[in-house]
């Protein structure tokens, strides 16, 4: 059977069907002082946290690039995604190939129709923090984890933020963010600390009806392999 790499969107360092290997837990950061998020930064995550916790499944296009560390050549992918309070995502790719992956309390699961296999697994907080659900969490919050600034130079259409973690974390060296002036977020890079990268780029959100809990939990259909990590 063809190995998938599950969430290549995320960079993570397992494969379907490979042993599951248990990471060390990250330190969390602790509050500290000089902790809080400049006002900028502030304003532009309160507006996404308002926007996408209204209770809709909010749903755009997005296209995704990953570029190893080393490779000048980077891999492309596009599909639709959906956020829906509180902290789900799923993820429906469409090119180059066929494939989803969900994520609901603290669980992420991938299905692959090639392979008929459905990979379930528990997300660290560095995988979690890959997530576009990472502006779901209160500002605050967020300035204790991370040293927050505003990216000099860029469009005024949209106010684009760094994220670096205040205790280091290998899988996550920083994160950016572009949040426009209605709340939408566009873009959501991250590289971890080897120098892998990878950007979503989302474009046409709109809000609908929110979808029900087992759209965020698949199963896949009749005769899916299951693996468990």
């Amino acid at each position: 059977m063809r190995r998938t790499p599950f969430l290549l969107t995320l960079g993570l360092a397992w494969a379907a069907g490979a042993p599951a290997q248990k990471a060390a837990p990250s330190p969390v950061a602790s509050p500290v002082a000089g902790s809080a998020v400049p006002a900028p930064a502030s304003a532009a995550l309160a507006r996404a946290l308002a926007l996408y916790s209204d209770g809709s499944a909010h749903a755009s296009s997005f296209t995704q690039v990953y570029t190893p560390s080393g490779f000048a050549t980077a891999r492309r992918e596009s599909g639709t995604v959906v956020i829906q309070v509180p902290q789900r995502v799923r993820f429906d790719y469409i090119a180059p190939e066929k494939k989803v992956f969900t994520y609901d309390a603290g669980e992420g699961r991938f299905f692959s129709p090639e392979d008929k296999q459905l990979t379930v697994r528990r997300l660290s907080e560095e995988e979690k923090a890959r997530l576009p659900i990472i502006f779901l969490s209160q500002p605050a919050d967020l300035g204790r984890q991370y040293e927050i600034a505003v990216d000099p130079g860029e469009a005024a259409a949209s106010t684009r933020l760094l994220l670096t973690p205040r205790v280091p974390r290998p899988e996550l060296a920083w994160l950016r963010l572009a949040i426009d002036g209605g709340g939408n977020v566009g873009g959501l890079s991250y590289q971890d600390s080897a120098g892998n990268r990878t950007e979503f780029r989302f474009e046409g959100w709109r809000a609908a009806k929110a979808r029900p809990a087992a759209d965020f939990r698949i199963t896949g259909p009749p005769g899916t392999r299951i693996v468990e990590n």
